[in-house]
């Protein structure tokens, strides 16, 4: 029988990470801290990281891999399995590491007698995976963060076979959400292209979102892209991973999207920006010098923020998924059916959340504005 502690992500956004101990052995998923100022810590313990056998890492953002170091600072000298990308993103490199190539995706991967897994691409961001784990006797489901349709990224699932999943973790992070991100694609064009004379400003992050939103529009509008400096390496990783596209096509996309606009330029008239949401000083001045200026939001309100102050009512909202929506999370949760299954990454879920809870309460799991 499987012992699950939720060390962090499970009620709240950020510091994922779950250990799943059996017969004295044990496994741990992701280990992150929380997107705050503080940088809080999962609840790991020395303890449990002397029983750990392998740590899976779903991707490189901080609140999935920002307590590594507590690994390393506790001797763990085990196996750190993610994919290639998701290593080649880390700010800090680490001994262990495992990495797996593209075309074993789908396979089972041993690791020893006890432990094996397959991995798929889980449309989050690029590199980011989900894991199917064969522990013991006991089968798990981890989803990392997922999304349904991403515009450039393959969210795949496990090939379905005769043994059922014993547990699963399911993100959940837009469970009060109901949003089709190719529709937000559009209404976003849409909008740019009717504001002709006033540059865009994107407050954007090392994300997903960011490259959808920026191929799309790369596609879809005249206006020119200036990407801020910061952000350009995550869209060399793009055309460097083409087996983690959705098509054939977007690497020729990308390719010409970084020959003519992912250039060392930081202005141009009505041009579309794509800015470091925490770069308020630099959204400052753009704002300054271009009066007609439009400030686009894709996503939450952080807390503690000075952007909508800075902003003012400059300001519009489209709100693009990064994680399943209500309806994303059911479908998830019907085609993986495990026996227990944990939904993470929201402050709308608990460790007793179930999907007929899901389900019933509807009409209780409300959108929350910007």
């Amino acid at each position: 029988m499987l012992n699950v502690e939720i060390l962090g992500g499970v009620g709240e956004y950020g510091r994922n990470c779950f250990y799943v101990e059996t017969e004295g052995r044990a496994i741990l998923l992701d280990c992150g801290v929380m997107n705050n100022h503080e940088k809080t810590s999962p609840d790991l313990t020395e303890a449990h990281v002397a029983k750990l056998d392998a740590v899976f890492i779903s991707h490189s953002h901080i609140d999935h891999v920002g307590a590594l170091p507590l690994l390393e600072q506790w001797g763990y000298n085990g196996q750190l399995f993610m994919s290639k990308m998701t290593a080649q993103q880390l700010k800090h490199t680490y001994e262990n590491i495992t990495i797996f190539q593209p075309e074993s995706m789908g396979n089972w991967l041993t690791i020893s007698d006890n432990l094996s897994f397959q991995w798929g691409f889980s449309g989050h961001v690029i590199g980011s995976v989900w894991y199917k784990i064969r522990f013991l006797e006991e089968v798990i489901f981890f989803s990392g963060d997922y999304v349904v349709d991403s515009y450039l990224l393959k969210a795949t699932l496990p090939t379905e076979d005769d043994r059922g999943y014993d547990l699963a973790f399911i993100d959940s992070g837009h469970i009060e959400k109901r949003i089709k991100n190719v529709e937000v694609l559009q209404q976003i064009t849409k909008f740019i292209n009717a504001k002709q004379n006033c540059p865009i400003i994107f407050p954007s992050s090392f994300s997903g979102k960011t490259a959808d939103i920026a191929t799309y529009l790369f596609q879809h509008t005249a206006r020119e892209l200036i990407v801020d400096n910061e952000l350009l390496a995550f869209f060399e990783d793009y055309v460097e991973a083409p087996e983690n596209l959705m098509s054939s096509t977007f690497n020729t996309v990308l390719t010409a999207l970084k020959s003519n606009h992912l250039q060392d330029k930081t202005e141009g008239d009505n041009a579309i920006y794509f800015v470091p949401e925490h770069d308020e000083s630099t959204i400052s001045k753009l704002l300054s010098e271009f009066p007609t200026a439009i400030v686009i939001f894709t996503g939450y309100c952080k807390n503690g923020s000075n952007l909508k102050h800075v902003v003012q009512n400059r300001a519009k909202q489209f709100f693009y998924k990064t994680h399943p929506d209500y309806h994303d999370i059911i479908e998830l949760s019907q085609k993986i059916n495990a026996q227990k299954i944990i939904y993470f990454h929201s402050q709308l879920t608990t460790k007793e959340t179930t999907l007929l809870k899901i389900i019933g309460n509807e009409d209780d799991i409300y959108d929350e504005p910007c």
